[in-house]
């Protein structure tokens, strides 16, 4: 028998949750389109629930997909957020490790 260490996605979860806890105290009310009324909390949500880029955002909520005048603000929002995510996986200080349960 082999003992194993391993870190759990948890930990990787609740940076995650203080993210998001942070954002809505900030900012989670300004409307980004208002041709389909998505919020830049809506934008945030979307990332921390699976959306890795812009495209799959747009996808998800609807952002940009009438005039498209608000294309530019929600592709700032997406890229703030994926930076802060990835700011705030680089600050743990193991390396997450992913078994099959």
């Amino acid at each position: 028998m082999s003992a194993q260490s391993t870190l759990t996605i948890i930990l990787v979860n609740i940076k995650i949750h203080r993210i998001r806890d942070i954002n809505k105290r900030r900012s989670s009310l300004m409307y980004v389109c208002l041709c389909t009324g998505v919020t830049d909390g809506k934008i945030r949500d979307a990332i921390y629930e699976g959306c890795c880029s812009y495209k799959e955002v747009r996808l998800a909520t609807g952002v940009a997909s009438q005039c498209g005048k608000c294309a530019c603000l929600a592709k700032e929002v997406v890229r703030e957020t994926l930076m802060e995510l990835q700011t705030a996986q680089a600050a743990i200080p193991y390396p997450a490790e992913f078994t099959a349960a």
